[in-house]
Order: C-alpha cells, then sequence, then structure tokens
C-alpha cells in the first residue's frame, strides 16, 4: 500500500492534494501564522496556490511516493490543514510535516494525524528514521514533536534561505500499538 492513499482517523480524512484545493492552500499560505512559523510561500493567486500543489505535494507524491496531504475535517467535509512526510535534498531521510488553519488549532487534530501517519509509515514503508524541522520559536510544534517520540539533534540552516531550525528525528516503531487510519470508504 502507497503512502499517498486516502485514509481516515477517528475525526479527519486525509488525502492527497487536488487543484479544487487551491482556494483552501491560498488561504493557509497567507495566515500569519503559517508565515510566522513556516514561511512565505508568495502563494497569492488561485494560479500560484495551483502551482504550489503541481510543483510541491503532486510532485513529491510522483517522484517520491511521499508529500503534503489535506486534513478534512469529518464532520463538515471542512479542510482544516496539511500532514505528511517531504524527502528535501539537505536531509537524509524524509521529514514530517504539517500545518493547521489557525482556526483549528488547539483541538488535537495535528496529534490525531501525526499519529496516524507515523502508524502507517511503520506498516506500509521500509522507512527506519524520520526527520522533522522546526522553527525554535514553535514550541506548539515542538511539543507535537516530542508527543510523537522526536529527539532534537541540533540547530541547522535551511540553505534556501539561511534560516536556523530545530533538526529532529525518530526511529519508526513497528509491531503494536494504535490502528494507522482505516482506508476511506
Amino acid at each position: 500500500m502507497k503512502l499517498i492513499s486516502t485514509w481516515q482517523t477517528e475525526r479527519l480524512v486525509v488525502r492527497p492534494l487536488k487543484e479544487t484545493d487551491a482556494e483552501f492552500i491560498l488561504t493557509l499560505l497567507n495566515e500569519p501564522e503559517f508565515i510566522k512559523q513556516i514561511a512565505d510561500k508568495q502563494v497569492r493567486t488561485i494560479d500560484n496556490a495551483i502551482n504550489y500543489i503541481e510543483t510541491g505535494p503532486q510532485l513529491q507524491y510522483r517522484q517520491h511516493d511521499l508529500g503534503l496531504m489535506l486534513m478534512v475535517r469529518k464532520q463538515d467535509d471542512k479542510p482544516i490543514g496539511l500532514m505528511g512526510l517531504l524527502k528535501r535534498d539537505f536531509l537524509d531521510d524524509p521529514d514530517i510535516g504539517y500545518a493547521l488553519s489557525q482556526a483549528f488549532t488547539g483541538h488535537g487534530y495535528a496529534i490525531e494525524a501525526a499519529v496516524s501517519l507515523m502508524h502507517r509509515v511503520a506498516a506500509h514503508t521500509a522507512l527506519n528514521r524520520i526527520n522533522a524541522i522546526c522553527n525554535p520559536t514553535n514550541q506548539a510544534s515542538l511539543n507535537l514533536l516530542d508527543k510523537l517520540g522526536f529527539v532534537k539533534q541540533g540547530m541547522i540552516e535551511l540553505p534556501d534561505d539561511g534560516q536556523p531550525v530545530v533538526l529532529l528525528e525518530t526511529f519508526v516503531e513497528r509491531g503494536g500499538g494504535l490502528d494507522g487510519g482505516q482506508p476511506a470508504k
């Protein structure tokens, strides 16, 4: 089974991004907290958002069977954020990435999706280690990564802009534990 498929958690559907998600991507990538904690991706129009989806997540799907996926709340079919694994040239192993729209933070959605993702990685890939990079001032994200078992390895600078980030890693645990999410019906 591929990681890039649709699956469900208790409250979420996680699925690959499509061009029709461009409006949500445009909104999310321009939220002040996204720009502060992650980056200003310079996505200012629907066309920019479509290009972001095509040259970012969809390209990662094709090249690496990894990439950011859309988190959709089951109760109202509302997109709330992104979650997935990314392959970056400057890291030896894939890294976990996630972003929630500010309106949906603090409700446990990120940890729910991340736990499901980590179990799917263990069940459906041969990966042994996962990295994470995080803005050192993003305490909520650092706390989430700690709950997932990530351990700080030090600080690195991002090659594109020199921004210092915390580098963390965890080893993929196989066997036992929670269900990795149910296939979508």
